[in-house]
Formats: structure tokens, C-alpha cells, sequence
């Protein structure tokens, strides 16, 4: 293969040279005959069918129009592809090898948007700066994984805003129910002043940011009633995670939280410890809850991002040009990975329809004031932050 031509835009050469060739006038076999057998003993009679001569015009002319489109269609996407290492002729510079920790596996959102970053770090600097992945918590969970790259013990991991707020207190935040509008809105907080100060605080601690990343929403999954209001929550026993604002998130909106671990909570709903739970569709799926659960309401009450992490003094001491290429590719990685997470909850909550679930909307403003009390119990120490993530449009 020659360097610089990747395998799609070599398909995308070949497209052309087929469509090309494809456009050369065809000849039938009683025509071909008549082209080359002169009528009757006449020197002026000519050997091509007239059809066929206009045939051949045409055709020319097609294939004048489709090779110009593909060099401009091709130099276009090479233009496009390439940056200032792609069309670097030699790359030569230091070796170093990076650990990248994360606790999903890799065709998971997260692990495709990680895997992706690490391939094309290893592409802009020759294969020279690789960084080995752990899917799977194989670097453990991500707590422990945090506290790996704070100590310099694992250089990258992907981890949730809650558990950083254990070191930085002002990212719980995001646990706040109903923080965000919508997806758009929490991106553009995380992109803007609110995200880049909560990513100075963490610096500070040693932990650099390279890219945010969404994780869907949570909303209440249930084994015999249908939940549609705050109302209907009343009596009922929902499982959540040990976290203070989700508990008080769950009481306020009138059922009981009851604190299970995630493995134990098939048991839990199929043997009727608890009467639902609240999570996100991929996660229902993939544990197989919706064996043990009939009715699924889409409240959407949380919505908490994700970052990709770096140990900040790994970081700094790699060299400037390896710095630029991490940064640049974070940044795409942040762009290219944008509402994956959402196109496979949607998938998966088709799926969980089609498996027998009942998928009803329920009344999300009901739901908004229902935990106001939330606000007024944890807002506070978030006032500064609320502000401005109330103040972008």
C-alpha cells in the first residue's frame, strides 16, 4: 500500500475507477456485426452504426464528468484527513508506553471512544507514543482507578463526575437532579467556564481532563405498577446507589430509597425486596432486569457526564509535541464521540420494548418541582456553579 493512502480512500479511488470504466459505451453483438460487415459492395458505407457513434460521444463526455467529480471528491477527503502529522514523511521521536484504565467493555460508547483516541495518538506520533488499555475494571473500579492516576500508579482511566466529587467536591453538581435542560445544554456547560474551572480544581489535585463524555439519563424502572407521576411513586421501594443527593433525589419524589448494590438488584426485584430502580436502558439490558421488571417510565432525572482522565505530571513531562497531538485528539475524540451514547440507549430501549417491557413518558415537570426540597438541601454549596449552568442558553 503506498504511505499516506488509507484503506477507505482507497476504496473511494477504486469507486471512481469502476464508475469510470463502467461508463464506456457497450456494443451489442448484432451491432458489433453490422459495425464490421461492409452492406453490399458500396466503399462509402461506414463500418459504425450512427446510434453508436452518438453512443460514444456520450459516453465520453459521462466519463469526463465523473473523473473530474472524483479528483475533487478525493482531494477533499485527503484534505479533509490529513492534519500536519498525517503528511509528516518521517516521524521519529521518543517511545513511550501509557496505561488506560476503564470499567465497560471496549464495544461499549466508552470503550469505542477511548479505543479510538488510543489508535489515533499511536498514528500521529509514527507508533511511537502507545498508550495499553484495561477494559473491563481490569484496572479496577473507577474509584480505584481514580486514585490510581492521583497517585501515578495507572496514567489514564475513564471515570464519572460522582466519584470524582469525593476529591473535588464541587463536581457533585452534576448529581443534582434535573441539572441539565438536555443533552446539548450539559455539553455546553462541561465545554464552557463551568467545565474549565472544575478542571483547574482538578489539576490541582494531579488529575488532567482530556475529553467529556455523556452517559445517558436514569429513569425508574418498576416490576408491577406504571409509574407516571410522583404520585404513583408513593409506597414504593426503589433501589438506588449509596450516594446522599440520589437518596434524598428518590424521597423526595415519594417512594423509599433502598440502597442495593447493582449486582444484587435481579434478586432484589424478582424476589420483591424492592419494587424498582432507576438507571439507564443499557444497563437494564445488559443485566437481563427486564425479566424480572414489566414497566419502564422515562424521567430522564439524571444526567451526569464522564471524563477521560491523565495523571497531570505524566502529562507534563511528555514532550510538547506529543502534548499537542494528546490534546488535539482528546479534543476530536470529545467531538467524535458526541450522542453515540444516546443512539445506543435508543437502540437498546427498542430493544427493551420488543423484549415486553412497557415504555411510557411520563410527566417530567411534575417530576422537576417534586425535587425542589433536593435544591434546597444541597443546592447551597453549589450556588456558584448553578448560577452559571442556569445562565447558558
Amino acid at each position: 500500500m503506498e504511505p499516506g493512502i488509507s484503506p477507505s480512500r482507497r476504496r473511494r479511488g477504486n469507486d471512481c475507477v469502476s464508475a469510470i470504466t463502467n461508463a464506456r459505451p457497450r456494443l451489442s453483438t448484432q451491432a458489433a456485426a453490422d459495425a464490421t460487415k461492409p452492406e453490399g459492395n458500396s466503399p462509402n458505407q461506414p463500418l459504425l452504426p450512427i446510434e453508436w457513434m452518438e453512443d460514444v460521444m456520450n459516453s465520453i463526455w459521462t466519463r469526463v464528468v465523473i473523473a473530474a467529480f472524483c479528483a475533487v471528491t478525493l482531494n477533499a477527503t485527503i484534505a479533509q484527513a490529513q492534519d500536519k502529522w498525517d503528511s509528516a514523511p518521517w516521524i521519529e521521536g521518543k517511545q513511550f508506553t501509557l496505561k488506560a484504565g476503564y470499567n465497560t467493555v471496549k464495544q461499549y460508547p466508552h470503550g469505542r471512544a477511548i479505543e479510538r483516541f488510543v489508535n489515533r495518538v499511536a498514528e500521529r506520533t509514527g507508533e511511537n507514543f502507545q498508550i495499553q488499555t484495561f477494559p473491563s475494571e481490569q484496572a479496577g473500579n473507577e474509584r480505584q482507578m481514580l486514585d490510581a492516576v492521583i497517585l501515578g500508579n495507572l496514567d489514564i482511566a475513564k471515570t464519572s463526575t460522582g466519584i470524582i466529587s469525593a476529591v473535588v467536591p464541587e463536581f457533585g453538581v452534576f448529581d443534582l437532579p434535573y441539572v441539565f435542560r438536555d443533552l446539548n445544554h450539559m455539553m455546553a456547560t462541561v465545554k464552557g467556564k463551568v467545565g474549565q474551572d472544575l478542571a483547574a480544581k482538578l489539576e490541582a489535585r494531579n488529575v488532567k481532563i482530556l475529553f467529556w463524555m455523556e452517559q445517558g439519563t436514569r429513569s425508574f424502572y418498576t416490576t408491577h405498577k406504571q409509574v407516571l407521576t410522583p404520585n404513583d411513586l408513593k409506597g414504593m421501594k426503589i433501589r438506588t446507589i449509596s450516594s446522599p443527593v440520589m437518596v434524598d433525589t428518590i424521597n423526595a419524589l415519594g417512594a423509599t430509597a433502598t440502597p442495593m448494590g447493582f449486582g444484587d438488584l435481579y434478586l432484589g426485584l424478582k424476589s420483591g425486596v424492592v419494587d424498582g430502580a432507576e438507571n439507564a436502558p443499557d444497563a437494564i439490558w445488559y443485566a437481563k432486569q427486564h425479566e424480572v421488571s414489566k414497566y419502564f417510565t422515562v424521567t430522564n432525572h439524571f444526567r451526569t457526564p464522564v471524563v477521560v482522565v491523565m495523571n497531570k505530571a505524566k502529562f507534563d513531562s511528555l514532550p510538547p509535541e506529543y502534548q499537542e497531538i494528546v490534546m488535539a485528539t482528546a479534543r476530536e475524540t470529545q467531538d467524535w464521540a458526541g450522542t453515540l451514547y444516546s443512539q445506543v440507549s435508543a437502540a437498546l430501549m427498542a430493544s427493551l420494548k420488543k423484549a415486553g417491557m412497557v415504555i411510557a413518558e411520563a410527566d417530567e415537570q411534575a417530576f422537576r418541582k417534586a425535587v425542589e426540597p433536593v435544591y434546597a438541601k444541597h443546592g447551597e454549596k453549589f450556588a456558584a456553579q448553578l448560577k452559571a449552568i442556569r445562565e447558558i442558553k
